[in-house]
């Protein structure tokens, strides 16, 4: 567990030194510098989230709730600084790059508000878990994916860093479903092939 807040912590550190001494934010104005800077600590606390959902329940909340409020942040500063842009950018026919970031900003509301009524569904903890975190392993993908495809700050470098950092996440929830799923076999009574 360590290592790996090791590893996000670095990478999200990583990401902002990268971003910070970009030519493309040398002459941004500070509302775009917000921006993408809250995008890179988003990312590394999304790399981080699905590896303390064992544990650490308490932390995974907290970091949802962070990163839930630095895409927030994003979106905003994108609002902003060129409504237009960010309207057409968040549309169905924006490129893909914001159809993706579209996406997972839908899936982490959807995230948030299955965490926030989690007791009120009445689903089976399996169940819940199962759903959450697939939806939560899209978001990681797909914020991933749209930052690696976006020019500008992190190029270079920094999609080294971004993809590194989906991949911890990834594997994370890969890892937390497999257990989940196991779980869930264990649960299931075994048939007796005498009673059929």
């Amino acid at each position: 567990m360590r290592v790996v807040l090791a590893v996000s912590t670095l990478g999200g550190v990583l990401l902002l030194g990268l971003a910070a001494a970009a030519p493309h934010l040398a002459q941004a104005s500070p509302v775009l510098v917000v921006s993408t800077l809250a995008a890179c600590v988003a990312v590394a606390a999304l790399a981080a989230q699905p590896w303390l959902t064992r544990r650490k329940v308490g932390a995974h909340i907290r970091v949802g709730g962070v990163v839930a409020v630095l895409v927030a942040v994003h979106v905003i500063a994108l609002l902003v600084e060129s409504p237009d842009d960010a309207l057409y950018a968040m549309s169905i026919d924006g490129p893909t790059r914001a159809r993706m970031a579209l996406i997972a900003t839908v899936l982490l509301v959807v995230v948030t508000l299955l965490g926030l009524l989690r007791r009120r569904l009445r689903w089976s903890a399996a169940t819940w878990r199962f759903v959450h975190g697939s939806l939560a392993g899209l978001v990681v993908v797909l914020g991933v994916g749209h930052a690696v495809l976006i020019q500008g700050a992190l190029d270079g470098w920094g999609t080294v860093v971004l993809l590194a950092l989906g991949g911890l996440g990834a594997v994370g929830v890969v890892v937390r479903l497999t257990k989940v799923l196991r779980a869930g076999d264990e649960a299931k009574p075994e048939l007796d092939p005498s009673n059929g």
